[in-house]
């Protein structure tokens, strides 16, 4: 698994990219199989906002994964930098989650097709 990290308004330190990439690759590693391995890329954007709308700082983190099923793109915003990646993780989690259900639905689906047509053959 290839990881990016840019920063946008923002230093991006040493323990801001062990976090960032530790908690994306909690995400990405139950779905990271041995024919995918190095193939996958995550390009990870932390930066600094200027909401109009809000008071204070706001932190947005964006993660674009591609080689896992297709081309996601998620992003979090959040007062603060480490709540905005934690989000950006439990979205992540959640999409991919979702595709994996819709993959394993539909080969289910077709199991029971080829099932039922050579079941009427007999």
């Amino acid at each position: 698994m290839n990881f990016k990290i840019k920063g946008v308004d923002i230093e991006i330190t040493e323990a801001l990219r062990n976090y960032a990439e530790k908690k994306i690759y909690e995400a990405l590693e139950k779905f990271d199989t041995e024919e995918r391995k190095g193939s996958v890329l995550v390009e990870i954007e932390l930066s600094k906002t200027n909401n109009h709308h809000t008071h204070g700082e706001m932190y947005k983190s964006s993660a674009k994964v591609s080689g896992i099923y297709k081309n996601i793109f998620m992003e979090a915003t959040k007062d603060d930098l480490y709540a905005s990646i934690d989000e950006l993780k439990d979205k992540l989690d959640h999409r991919l989650a979702e595709h994996k259900d819709k993959k394993k639905t539909l080969t289910h689906r077709m199991a029971l097709r080829f099932k039922k047509l050579f079941k009427n053959q007999d």
